[in-house]
């Protein structure tokens, strides 16, 4: 049988590095969000102006559906730390 300690370990440690990449990704998100606005105010409609912000609303797409993702496995590894604390607590 493994070491539950270790492997809980090894979990909350995915669970803390899913945790700052989600921050640090949705804070790139909007920082994005924020470019797109600045870039349709600040340099008016004209066609470079509008393909930066189609390829910023492309991006910012994607990451929200990889953000998505990492919430999603991170939600299933501290669901798992959990399962393993409670079968052990009967030891």
């Amino acid at each position: 049988m493994p070491d539950n300690n270790v492997e809980i370990e090894a979990m909350q440690q995915a669970v803390a590095a899913l945790g700052v990449y989600i921050g640090a990704v949705s804070n790139n998100i909007q920082k994005m969000k924020d470019a797109a606005v600045d870039c349709h105010d600040n340099m008016g409609k004209d066609v470079y102006s509008a393909k930066a912000i189609d390829q910023l609303n492309i991006c910012i797409t994607e990451l929200t559906k990889t953000i998505s993702k990492a919430e999603a496995l991170k939600t299933t590894i501290s669901n798992k730390i959990q399962e393993i604390l409670d079968s052990t607590q009967g030891w």
